[in-house]
């Protein structure tokens, strides 16, 4: 059981390792998430010679995928957290707050800007992340 939930947990953590990523190597560097590297002396110099064409798709993929993708990780990472009995719930209130803060953008209670696409992400990735929560949970009991 503990090799599973250790499995799980690193699971979790992929999602947001591949949101990290590509903030490290697309994002401006002037956002607060390079400032945490810059505290840390991680030298992501490396990371920023990678450079995409400047598409629809490459775009998405720089502004909107990581916010999908960390919410995923934040589901993922519930399940390896809590019991079986209260999974949903947490589910569902980390989907509402996921939610909440993008739309807090839209009527200016949050900094940031509201992307539209954004919204849309988070609930694809919500969607996901439900899905694996209950379904998972389900069939860990066969």
């Amino acid at each position: 059981m503990l090799n599973k939930r250790r499995c799980n947990f690193i699971i979790a953590l992929f999602p947001l390792f591949i949101g990290g990523l590509i903030y490290v190597c697309f994002r401006s560097e002037n956002i607060l998430f390079f400032s945490w590297l810059r505290h840390i002396n991680f030298d992501y110099s490396f990371f920023r010679q990678i450079n995409l064409n400047d598409t629809a798709i490459s775009s998405y993929i720089v502004y909107n995928l990581p916010h999908g993708l960390w919410v995923l990780s934040g589901l993922l990472l519930l399940r390896v957290a809590t019991e079986n009995k209260i999974l949903v719930f947490y589910s569902i209130v980390f989907i509402v707050i996921s939610i909440g803060l993008e739309l807090g953008q839209l009527v200016g209670m949050r900094p940031g800007t509201f992307d539209q696409l954004d919204l849309i992400t988070i609930v694809i990735f919500s969607s996901i992340g439900l899905f694996l929560n209950i379904g998972g949970k389900n069939h860990a009991k066969i």
